[in-house]
C-alpha cells in the first residue's frame, strides 16, 4: 500500500505561512483561468498527483480545492 493511502493530510493544520500565500496565489490563478470549472481543475490536479505519488504536489492541490468556494453566480 502506498504512502499516500495510509493517512489523509487534513489541510485546515499542515500549512505553513509559504504554503498559504502559494495556496491563495493558486486560488487567484484557477478562478481567472477556470472560473465556474476552478474547483474541479484543482481536484483533477490532486488525483494526478496523487495517482503519480507525488504527495506534496497532492497535499498542495488539496489545499487549493479545500479553499476554493463555489461561486455563487455558476450555481444552477
Amino acid at each position: 500500500m502506498s504512502k499516500l493511502l495510509k493517512r489523509s493530510p487534513r489541510p485546515s493544520n499542515e500549512s505553513g505561512a509559504n504554503d498559504d500565500v502559494a495556496v491563495a496565489a493558486a486560488v487567484k490563478l484557477a478562478m481567472e483561468v477556470y472560473g465556474c470549472d476552478a474547483k474541479t481543475a484543482a481536484a483533477h490536479r490532486a488525483i494526478e498527483a496523487w495517482v503519480e505519488k507525488r504527495e506534496g504536489e497532492f497535499t498542495f492541490w488539496l489545499h487549493v480545492f479545500s479553499t476554493l468556494n463555489p461561486d455563487p453566480i455558476c450555481a444552477p
